[in-house]
């Protein structure tokens, strides 16, 4: 058995079924709720249980194709449909209804008769022949009694017809003593008390005196071309032994017929017949040499089966019981196998079979001996798990090592093979309890594993809300697909201990099984939106297409984005129109970026040149930063600015930084020029200064701080004095005066601030002066 993934959602899973974690065993379907509950079953009992279903299917397999080997009508059809459906087995179904449907096709194109017309018709040429017979001895004995020699038998009757004739004559001789008279009048009495649709039949066997009334009333031609119509009839079916026999009659017939060799239509009619005698011929030929071929194809699976069960046997590979079940299934529905071939390999199947029951004993013998030893292994590893679970408290710490712990117990338990069966149950639920007991110790000790199970149950419990939701959208073909996501951001989320998981899965899993059977209940809306939505994607195509040829690359992208957007919104088409629209609005979109990077192909060319021009213009900026003259540099440099503007666009990965030199070439023209203008020292001896644009720029930040504080400062001076002013105002007293003492903490608290502005303008003024001496160096 598969070992489960921490991913998966099933305990088992091969290629008919799965065994879900709930221990439920379903039949695949296309989708998830096409599947068909079988049982409910333990890992441990798993494999008998599939053995046993396996079983049951090669069985209903052999009953489908006994069935449909022999006579069978649609009603049968119909039931054997019915079995299938309601049986429980694991098998290829699909396999088993594509037999019937064909049989079905078959006998809906007339390739398969009914088996009980087929027998009434052997039946009625059988009376007809035994009548024929006995009217032709009848005559023979009057003729005898008359002295007269009986008329010979006609030397084209088949082997088949003597034969039949031979019978009735065997039969006849019972009455061949009584008086004519008696023997005719009882023929005419059974003719009497037959149905009027055969006497119209015996019609065709009276006596040759009767034959020969007639045919002076039916003209030659009429009797031909009714026995060509006959012929014409039979030679369709596929009964071959019965249209053989009734062929040979209508030979018969041709043979005894009115003498007609000089008619041409007679003879055009004869060599119709012939043909028609001769393809039902070749035919059957076909029929019978298909059919030992058949045979043949069964021997050599019959050979090939025993060559697999020798080697089962030679190997001593006494486990393999499914694969021997399922061989006794094949053997018994292959079909008949040339004569004289099938005693011998059923003789020798039977020995082995013999062999391999003979030490499947021993090997159950030795299996039971096994479950008892992993019986008691289990009960060992549970009994850690237990303690495990029972050593966590509020004072652990160590969870880590106890999650690592019991997930080794966890992965050496579903490791340890099946336990007899008795105890399998009881076993399971322990181990169930041990691990509900774990996780919820884990859950109420242990904040991070609490805050992760808390994370997971809330993602599910908001995909369980939003299939819940989709029970009450009306767009039931765009809640479909939803629903399809909702299933797979489901498996995405992280498992939860397995009662809650077993929790939510339940009421998640009804909400979709609702929306499931509303679905099914409303195809035909859901086929109205899907075309409502067709019609609106194939608006979007053409608007796409009228854009596409667009010049306006950024406004043409912009639209294209915005169908795109659109396009994802509208809900789902029909399935077969899907991809051939997506191919068409793609398309469209694609020659619109097709001629959008050709676009940008120049215009990257032509950026490249650009950028080289704006790098000339700024060294030229540069260079006047260095000017003898700051404000006549400012002169000089407006023209460059305008230059550097007019320039044009430069590639994207440059545009930045070629801006940030820019101004900073800028910045350092301007700031000589308003330092030059200023008066102040420092600016002034700055902007003289030899240095690099990002140095300057650090100074002058530091400067612009060192402005503020040195305001800041300014002011709190101020404050200072008019404290010290309205002290002054106080009379000094001995008992002390409140408002003088909070003016006096005032005056404290003002120069404290005042003494930390000092420092960091000393602080700022370093900095400046460390940037100058590196920058210098």
């Amino acid at each position: 058995m598969e070992e489960n993934k921490e991913t998966s959602q099933h305990v088992y899973e091969d290629e008919y079924v799965i065994l879900t974690e709930n221990n439920e065993l379903f039949l695949k379907g296309d989708e998830p709720e096409d599947r068909k509950k079988l049982c409910e079953v333990s890992p441990d009992d798993l494999e008998n249980k599939l053995s046993e279903f396996r079983d049951a299917f090669s069985k209903l397999q052999s009953k489908v194709e006994e069935t449909l080997a022999g006579d069978v009508t649609l009603e049968d059809l119909s039931a054997l449909e019915d079995e299938i459906d309601s049986s429980k087995a694991i098998g290829d179904y699909s396999a088993l209804k594509e037999q019937i449907e064909e049989k079905k096709s078959s006998m809906a194109d007339g390739e398969t008769e009914d088996a009980s017309t087929k027998k009434e018709k052997a039946e009625e040429s059988e009376e007809v022949i035994e009548e024929e017979t006995d009217a032709k001895e009848v005559e023979a004995e009057v003729e005898q009694d008359d002295g007269s020699p009986a008329p010979e038998a006609s030397e084209t009757k088949t082997e088949e017809v003597e034969a039949q004739e031979e019978k009735a004559d065997e039969e006849v001789e019972v009455v061949a003593d009584e008086e004519t008279e008696e023997v005719v009048a009882e023929v005419e009495q059974d003719e009497e008390s037959t149905t009027e649709s055969e006497a119209e039949e015996q019609q065709e066997v009276v006596s040759e005196d009767e034959a020969e009334e007639e045919s002076d009333e039916e003209s030659p031609l009429d009797y031909y071309k009714e026995i060509v119509s006959k012929a014409q009839e039979l030679a369709k079916q596929n009964d071959w032994s019965y249209v053989s026999v009734e062929l040979d009659n209508l030979s018969h017939r041709w043979a005894e017929g009115p003498d007609a060799d000089d008619d041409e239509q007679v003879k055009k009619l004869y060599k119709k017949f012939s043909d028609i005698v001769d393809d039902f011929e070749e035919r059957k030929e076909q029929h019978y040499a298909e059919l030992e071929k058949k045979k043949q194809e069964n021997l050599e699976t019959k050979k090939e089966l025993l060559k697999e069960f020798e080697g089962i046997v030679s190997n001593e590979t006494w486990t393999a019981t499914r694969r021997v079940n399922q061989m006794k299934g094949q053997w018994k529905s292959t079909g008949p196998l040339p004569n004289g071939k099938g005693e011998e390999l059923d003789k020798r199947f039977e020995e082995l079979l013999d062999i391999f029951n003979d030490h499947k004993v021993d090997r159950l013998v030795q299996k039971r001996q096994k479950e008892e030893d992993n019986l008691m292994l289990k009960l060992t590893v549970l009994e850690k798990m237990e303690n495990v679970a029972e050593s966590m408290t509020h004072e652990t710490e160590n969870w880590d090592e106890i999650e690592e712990k019991f997930e080794d117990l966890t992965k050496q338990w579903k490791k340890i093979g099946r336990v007899p069966k008795e105890k399998s149950n009881e076993v399971w639920d322990r181990y169930k309890s041990a691990q509900d007991e774990y996780y919820d110790r884990k859950y109420k000790y242990d904040p991070d594993h609490q805050s992760k199970v808390d994370k997971f149950t809330h993602k599910k419990e908001k995909i369980i809300e939003e299939a819940e939701a989709l029970l009450e959208e009306d767009d039931l073909a765009t809640a479909a697909r939803k629903i399809n996501k909702l299933h797979r951001r489901w498996k995405k989320v992280g498992n939860l201990p397995q009662r809650a998981e077993d929790k939510l899965w339940s009421r998640f899993k009804s909400a979709t099984d609702a929306f499931n059977e509303r679905k099914a209940n409303n195809q035909d809306k859901i086929r109205e939106q899907e075309e409502e939505h067709y019609q609106q994607k194939l608006e979007l195509i053409d608007k796409a297409n009228e854009v596409k040829h667009t010049d306006d690359f950024e406004k043409g992208h912009s639209q294209m984005q915005n169908f795109m957007d659109r396009w994802k919104k509208i809900g789902p088409v029909p399935r077969d129109k899907s991809e051939k629209i997506w191919k068409q609005f793609k398309g469209a979109m694609d020659e619109f970026y097709d001629r959008r990077r050709e676009h940008f192909k120049e215009v990257k060319e032509e950026r490249k040149e650009n950028l080289e021009k704006k790098k000339e213009i700024l060294e030229k900026l540069r260079e006047l930063g260095k000017h003898d003259d700051p404000i006549e540099a400012v002169e000089i440099a407006k023209g460059l600015q305008e230059e550097f503007k007019n320039a044009g666009y430069v590639p994207i990965k440059h545009k930045n930084k070629m801006w940030k030199e820019y101004r900073e070439a800028c910045d350092v023209i301007y700031d000589r020029m308003r330092a030059a203008k200023s008066g102040d020292k420092f600016d002034q001896e700055l902007a003289k200064a030899d240095l690099d644009p990002e140095d300057r720029s650090k100074i002058q930040k530091l400067r612009k701080e060192y402005n503020k504080v040195k305001k800041e400062a300014k002011q709190l001076e101020k404050e200072v004095l008019q404290y010290k002013e309205k002290k002054t105002y106080f009379k000094p007293s001995s008992g002390g005066n409140s408002l003088l003492d909070e003016v006096e903490n005032r005056i404290d608290k003002v120069e404290q601030k005042l003494e930390g502005k000092q420092e960091k303008m000393e602080s700022i003024t370093e900095k400046m002066d460390q940037i100058r001496k590196e920058s210098g160096d």
